[in-house]
């Protein structure tokens, strides 16, 4: 038995908030500040300590590499969504006491309420933490019901 249905459209504009809203409970949120220094000065050390200019550069390059991937993570990512095949496609989601199944023309995958360690309201809609993945579901997606709904499993988690 169904307790709430809702589908929605993976298109660009839904990647992109996806990528906003759930980007705070990402791992991927701050720099590499360590890995940036470490790979700069190993370059250092290989350029004047070594004597090895390639290597030197190479690691200095790698550094700058890191910079500018944590600089450009969400075109990066947004663009590899867009080239799934899962997208523009439309997504079928079913909100239960089980938890949340969610089923395009591609794949379908179920989320158990049991799994999810966290349930975090957004401006634009609720992310569902849970260890290794996050889920993020709009608000334009969901009724208030079922919004409500997810939002009375954060309170069974507490």
């Amino acid at each position: 038995m169904f307790v709430f249905h809702c589908e929605f459209t993976l298109d660009k504009d839904y990647f992109r908030e996806c990528f906003d809203q759930s980007l705070p409970y990402s791992n991927v949120s701050k720099p590499k500040y360590a890995l940036v220094a470490f790979l700069f000065v190993l370059g250092c050390v290989a350029i004047y300590g070594l004597d090895n200019v390639y290597l030197g550069n190479f690691l200095i390059l790698l550094a700058v590499l890191e910079c500018i991937a944590h600089y450009y993570r969400r075109p990066w990512w947004v663009a590899r969504q867009m080239v799934t095949r899962a997208s523009g496609s439309k997504i079928t989601l079913d909100i239960n006491e089980q938890g949340v199944t969610a089923t395009n023309p591609y794949k379908s995958y179920q989320i158990p309420w049991s799994e999810v360690n966290e349930i975090a309201e957004t401006e634009l809609g609720v992310v569902l933490v849970r260890a290794g993945t996050n889920q993020y579901i709009s608000k334009k997606a969901l009724s208030d019901e079922a919004l409500q709904y997810i939002l009375s499993k954060k309170n069974s988690h507490d």
